[in-house]
């Protein structure tokens, strides 16, 4: 062993010392670890490290009652059911750090240094130094003398100051209700103390001090910040032992000494003024918990969405508000933050605009920039001082539009933004989130994640291990889904009504209409094009701040009346507020979201975006479905070449369809069918089959699978689609007729046209025109549970194929026929690896929720179903 080894060994031994009391007390033997690593067994240390915090962490269990028997449970559930309990960020990663120490040991291929090992026992040391700075007897066994409510304050404060740097001096249990504590740190060639008494009362402290003569506050430390915390509302500027140099708070306002929370939430109501003038506005909303067995969401309650969300805001837990763009959901945040001055808990609520978080901006920064002028601590500690609030259960944090600051629109996406935000959640926490309803409904995996009773499974853990995301560090939330109102125009709407004085009347146009006149109306004319391209484009491309600089730069200086760079004399201020120091950003992204979409009408605009991975919401889909010049005039069945949106609605994406093709205007008929196996019986099928068509497979359906023994022999059927053929047959036919498979992007491009819209005639429902499981219950299937429901008691059962021009409103804006519904279509786009086909398009027995023109599933190249047929199409 090296002499620099041995020394370090030596300190660790003596630091391991000073924790004797919770060695005994646990039963732990600190001794082990360090014996290992001098023996030259760094492994074995870490494996004794990794044994130790097992059994903290099961003290920990105990102490908070928390749900299960923690015996023979692995370290990473252990870690995962203490953390919400665990006040310190770096106690979270110290045994973080250990676990993953100890995972490395445990595995053949990885070389463990000495360096690993004495890594973890210096994380042990935080994790043990925490708890005795702070007071806490939890691993120790101590007692305090102090009332119980009076131990649990001193420890906050405590942790309070380790958080910032400071190491504890000294403690002094005065009595049950008086306790004394000193901190010191260096700052550069500074000493700093705080001194800190915290107690009942005045008269308290007075007689506590009577006995000692006085002798405690009688120092000399330079540089001394004194406190006196009183744990009794009352007149804090009552007569004191104190002198002049000493600061007299009740507990629960002495985060005053840190925060200006006043000045926060005055510019919170500041920043959009007319959202807290909403009295008026009766939204409300569905509490939704998750199935742990299906993975979908219940409804547990129904209520009025600010009371529900004031039940949280006091009981603790963290809730996702969901509803479509302009629902109301800033609105609600808003309000719930400005009620702090009357909360009974929780009166230190925070909140923050996640439409400002800049792209690439790490969760810490973001928060940093947004408090730091609100905290009187240095930059450098704001977010270690916010967590270390918001993990003690002392505030409510409000993230509102987390949509709009993930760095992609997908599950991946989302997952990271949720893992940064779980570093300010814990048991007492309450953290209220923002985001459109597609996020929630259309991403099971992520809806799953955001309950707080659902289990994370195995295979979901593999996949976020796969995207390189901790589930220990994904949040737990349960949701709140925004009811629309009752006369059918959201909050915004009305707004927007209002401001373009159409009154407030039911029947009013759709949010995209009235967001374009009222750009129209602040909009100079001459501006609009420029307006347009510049704007959307920059929503596209993840930019939502703009400052008057660069507003100047792109736009001109008519931009701004009198030639004066400020917000009062910006001409398009109505659609903007402000964003910072000389920056704006839009009141509400839809705006934004209606310019993006007005841009991607533009051929040479989707073409320039096409490389740049654009951010496309579903709310630009929409508005680009909604603003579009109205039904295709084409009937050609021909999808031209170019660039379209497609992709589900957390997903969307641009796709380039590099040349122009025809399409069957019809799935293949029975009769088709029957004339390609009538070639078939006479010559075989050679010069059709794929290369890779097994040997033994053949070209006819599969009889022991039809519903119907007579489907491809009856007239009846001629009409139907050709269904219980595989992959190999649909390909060989597609060659008879001289033809292809259409790939799964050509299909989805020629369902949903240049407009995005979600079925094939447009966004809008009607049953009357599609095959569905809806059409054959006679009723909306909207949830899985209905749906499941429907399909357990029978009313699927009669449910099949039907003629293939039986729906003549099912049409493409390419003129092509019941693309949705009636059976799934067989695409050329094949998985060879897992040697399975994308399907396209849903079938009879589906919901129409699953007939989107992003509707895909994967088939086996062999298999066959009555549910699934294909179309074919022809180059042109």
């Amino acid at each position: 062993m090296s002499i620099e080894l041995d020394g370090r060994l030596f300190q660790l031994r003596n630091e391991l010392d000073d924790h004797s009391r919770v060695a005994r007390y646990l039963g732990l033997d600190f001794e082990r670890p360090i014996k290992s690593l001098g023996d030259g067994y760094p492994e074995n240390a870490i494996a004794l490290v990794g044994k130790i915090t097992e059994r903290i962490l099961k003290q920990l269990w105990r102490h908070h009652n928390i749900p299960g028997d923690p015996g023979g449970k692995a370290l990473n559930d252990l870690i995962k059911g203490a953390q919400p309990h665990i006040r310190s960020a770096n106690v979270i990663d110290a045994l973080r750090d250990i676990q993953r120490l100890r995972n490395r040991s445990a595995h053949d291929g990885y070389e463990i240094a000495d360096e690993d090992g004495l890594a973890a026992v210096r994380r042990l040391l935080d994790v043990l130094a925490w708890f005795s700075s702070t007071g806490s007897g939890i691993l120790s066994g101590d007692v305090p003398k102090l009332a119980p409510d009076v131990a649990v304050k001193a420890e906050f404060l405590a942790g309070l100051y380790v958080t910032l740097g400071f190491q504890p001096v000294k403690r002094f249990e005065l009595s049950r209700n008086t306790v004394y504590q000193l901190f010191f740190r260096e700052r550069g060639l500074r000493s700093e103390y705080v001194e800190l008494l915290l107690s009942k009362s005045v008269d308290d402290v007075i007689q506590v001090l009577n006995a000692t003569n006085g002798e405690l506050l009688q120092t000399q430390l330079p540089k001394l910040t004194r406190f006196l915390i009183l744990e009794e509302d009352g007149d804090t500027r009552a007569s004191s032992p104190f002198g002049d140099d000493y600061r007299v708070l009740t507990y629960d306002r002495f985060m005053d000494a840190f925060v200006d929370l006043d000045r926060h939430l005055s510019d919170v109501v500041g920043s959009y003024p007319e959202l807290l003038d909403a009295g008026r506005l009766a939204i409300s909303g569905d509490l939704l918990t998750t199935d742990e067995s299906t993975g979908e969401q219940q409804v547990t309650r129904i209520g009025a969405a600010d009371q529900l969300l004031d039940e949280v805001a006091a009981s603790g837990g963290n809730l996702l508000i969901v509803g479509r763009s302009g629902s109301g959901k800033t609105t609600l945040l808003k309000q719930l933050v400005a009620r702090s001055a009357t909360a009974s808990r929780r009166r230190y609520r925070f909140y923050f605009d996640m439409s400002l978080k800049r792209p690439e901006e790490p969760f810490r920064e973001f928060v940093t920039r947004s408090l730091t002028p609100y905290m009187a601590v240095e930059s450098t500690h704001v977010f270690d001082v916010f967590n270390y609030f918001a993990r003690a259960g002392s505030v409510l944090c409000a993230l509102d539009g987390v949509d709009e600051a993930v760095p992609s629109t997908t599950q991946a996406g989302f997952l990271e933004l949720f893992t940064e935000i779980a570093q300010v959640l814990s048991a007492e926490s309450a953290v209220v989130t923002s985001s459109r309803v597609s996020f929630l409904e259309d991403s099971p995996q992520v809806r799953r994640l955001l309950d707080g009773t659902a289990l994370v499974s195995e295979k979901l853990v593999q996949q976020l291990h796969a995207q390189g995301v901790n589930p220990l560090l994904v949040p737990r939330f349960s949701a709140l889904r925004l009811h629309d109102v009752a006369s059918g125009a959201t909050p915004l709407e009305k707004r927007l009504a209002e401001a373009l004085d159409l009154g407030r009347e039911s029947g009013l146009p759709r949010l995209s209409e009235l967001a374009w006149q009222r750009i129209i109306e602040v909009t100079p004319s001459k501006l609009l094009p420029s307006v347009i391209s510049y704007f959307g484009a920059a929503f596209l491309r993840g930019r939502t701040v703009f400052s008057f600089v660069d507003l100047v730069n792109e736009l001109g200086i008519e931009l701004f009346e009198d030639g004066r760079l400020a917000y009062d004399s910006f001409r398009l201020r109505p659609l903007f507020r402000v964003a910072g120091p000389s920056a704006v950003t839009f009141a509400h992204c839809a705006y934004q979201e209606l310019l993006a979409a007005e841009h991607l009408r533009e051929p040479d605009a989707r073409d320039a975006l096409f490389d740049a991975g654009p951010r496309l919401t579903e709310q630009v889909r929409e508005f680009l479905y909604r603003r579009a010049d109205g039904p295709a005039s084409t009937d050609d069945c021909v999808l031209p070449a170019g660039v379209y949106l497609v992709g589900p609605s957390h997903h969307l994406m641009l796709k380039r369809v590099e040349r122009p093709v025809r399409f069957d205007r019809f799935p293949v008929t029975v009769a088709r069918y029957n004339r390609f196996l009538e070639a078939v019986r006479a010559q075989g099928s050679q010069e059709w089959d794929h290369p890779a068509k097994p040997v033994q497979s053949s070209h006819e359906p599969w009889q022991e699978r039809l519903r119907l023994q007579d489907y491809f022999t009856n007239p009846a059927y001629e009409n139907h689609p050709a269904v219980c053929v595989n992959y190999w047959s649909a390909y060989a036919f597609a060659r008879f007729e001289g033809k292809r498979l259409p790939t799964s992007l050509e299909w989805e491009a020629a369902a949903r046209g240049s407009d995005g819209r979600l079925f094939p005639w447009g966004d809008d429902l009607d049953l009357s025109i599609v095959n569905s499981a809806d059409s054959w219950s006679g009723r909306p299937l909207i949830t899985y549970e209905a749906w499941r429901s429907e399909l357990d008691r029978g009313g699927l059962s009669h449910a099949m194929p039907g003629p293939v021009d039986a729906h003549p409103g099912n049409v493409s804006p390419f003129g092509v026929r019941e693309m949705a519904g009636n059976v799934w279509e067989i695409s050329g786009t094949v998985l060879d690896e897992l040697n399975e086909v994308v399907i396209c398009g849903g079938s009879y027995d589906n919901p129409y929720r699953a007939l989107q023109t992003s509707s895909k599933g994967l088939f086996r190249r062999r298999g066959c179903s009555n549910a699934v047929g294909f179309r074919c199409v022809e180059e042109l």
